[in-house]
C-alpha cells in the first residue's frame, strides 16, 4: 500500500489523486482521437471535459456525503468542496456527469447521445485507472476471504482496523480487471453499433452489472438510510434496467 507517492518539501503527491489525474488525461487523449474520427470539434470536447471534471467531482462528493454523513453535510454544506478529505462515490460522478453532459449538449445544440458515445471508452478506462489509486490508497477494499485472491493490508491502512491481518478480497483489482475488459469491448464495438447512444448505454449496463456483484464483496459500502440495502447495488440495478430499456428502444428506432 502506497497512499503517498512522493514528498517534496511541503508538496505531497497522493497516489489516489495522481491516478485520478492520469485517468482524466488518458480519457481526454482517447476522446480527442474519437472526436477527430467522428468529425466533432476538438475544442468542444475540451470544453465538455472541463465541465465534466467539475460536475463529476461535485456529484461524487455530494452523493457520498448524503449517504455517509447526511446530518454532517446539513450542518456544514461547504464540506462538499473538501475533496482532499476523501469520500468520492463513482455513482455520484456518473449521475452528475450525465446531467452535466445533457445540459452542455442542449446549450451547444449537439446530440447528447453522440457525445456520450464518444466519451464511453474514456470513462470506463478512466475508472480502471482510478481503481489503481484505490488499491494503493487502501480504500474500497473487500471483506475477508479464504480464496487465493486474498490480500493482507498492512497496519495503518484503511481496512486494517476492521480485519487486522485477515486476507480480504482486493475488490479494487477485481473492478480494475473488469473495467479493462469493458474498455476493450467498447473499443471493439464503437464502429459496429449503428445508432447513437448504443455504446454509452452498453457501458452503463456492463459497469453496473459488474458493480452489483463486486459491491457484495465490499466492506466499506454506503447504505440507504437506516436499512441494510447497499446503495451502490440499488442504483446499479436501476441504471441497468433503464439502460437496457433505452438500448432496445433506440435500437428499434434506428
Amino acid at each position: 500500500m502506497h497512499p503517498i507517492i512522493l514528498k517534496l518539501g511541503p508538496i505531497t503527491i497522493y497516489s489516489y489523486g495522481l491516478m485520478v489525474a492520469i485517468a482524466f488525461l488518458v480519457g481526454i487523449y482517447i476522446a480527442k482521437h474519437e472526436a477527430i474520427r467522428k468529425g466533432i470539434k476538438i475544442d468542444l470536447v475540451y470544453n465538455l471535459t472541463f465541465y465534466l471534471v467539475i460536475g463529476s467531482l461535485t456529484g461524487a462528493r455530494l452523493y457520498y456525503l448524503l449517504f455517509f454523513d447526511p446530518s454532517g453535510f446539513i450542518k456544514e454544506p461547504v464540506s462538499i468542496f473538501k475533496v482532499w478529505q476523501g469520500g468520492l462515490a463513482i455513482h455520484g460522478a456518473i449521475l452528475s456527469g450525465i446531467i452535466t453532459g445533457y445540459v452542455f449538449s442542449e446549450f451547444h445544440k449537439i446530440s447528447f447521445w453522440k457525445l456520450a458515445d464518444l466519451l464511453a471508452p474514456s470513462i470506463i478506462l478512466g475508472q480502471a485507472i482510478g481503481r489503481i489509486g484505490c488499491f494503493l490508497n487502501g480504500c474500497c477494499s473487500g471483506i475477508p476471504t479464504g480464496s487465493i485472491f486474498g490480500i493482507r493490508f498492512p497496519e495503518g491502512s484503511l481496512p486494517y482496523p476492521a480485519y487486522k491481518n485477515l486476507p480480504v478480497h482486493p475488490t479494487q483489482l477485481y473492478e480494475l480487471f473488469f473495467n479493462l475488459i469493458g474498455f476493450f469491448i467498447l473499443w471493439s464495438m464503437r464502429k459496429r453499433l449503428k445508432f447513437d447512444g448504443g455504446l454509452f448505454l452498453l457501458y452503463l449496463v456492463m459497469y453496473n452489472c459488474t458493480r452489483i456483484v463486486i459491491s457484495s464483496l465490499r466492506y466499506d459500502s454506503l447504505y440507504i438510510w437506516n436499512t441494510d440495502l447497499k446503495i451502490a447495488q440499488v442504483i446499479s440495478g436501476l441504471i441497468c434496467a433503464v439502460s437496457i430499456v433505452l438500448f432496445i428502444k433506440r435500437q428499434k428506432s434506428a
